[in-house]
């Protein structure tokens, strides 16, 4: 399974910013700020591997700083 689309959503509101991840088989990926860290859900263990380094990648963003980053 790959990445086949990544969208930044709430990007006005750091309160509600989150990364929405879809996989080519389909699922979608959520993914939001959790204390200094993210949590992310919506697909099993292997798919959530698939899509973290994205998110791992814009923990900074979903904190309220800097700009969102994605090769997606």
């Amino acid at each position: 399974m790959n990445i086949k689309s990544v969208k930044f959503l709430n990007e006005d509101n750091v309160e509600e910013r989150e990364i929405e991840i879809t996989l080519d088989n389909g699922t979608t990926i959520h993914a939001c700020a959790c204390y200094e860290s993210w949590e992310q859900w919506g697909g099993t263990t292997d798919e959530l591997w698939v899509s973290m380094p994205i998110v791992e990648a814009n923990n900074d963003w979903l904190h309220g700083y800097g700009e969102p980053m994605c090769d997606y």
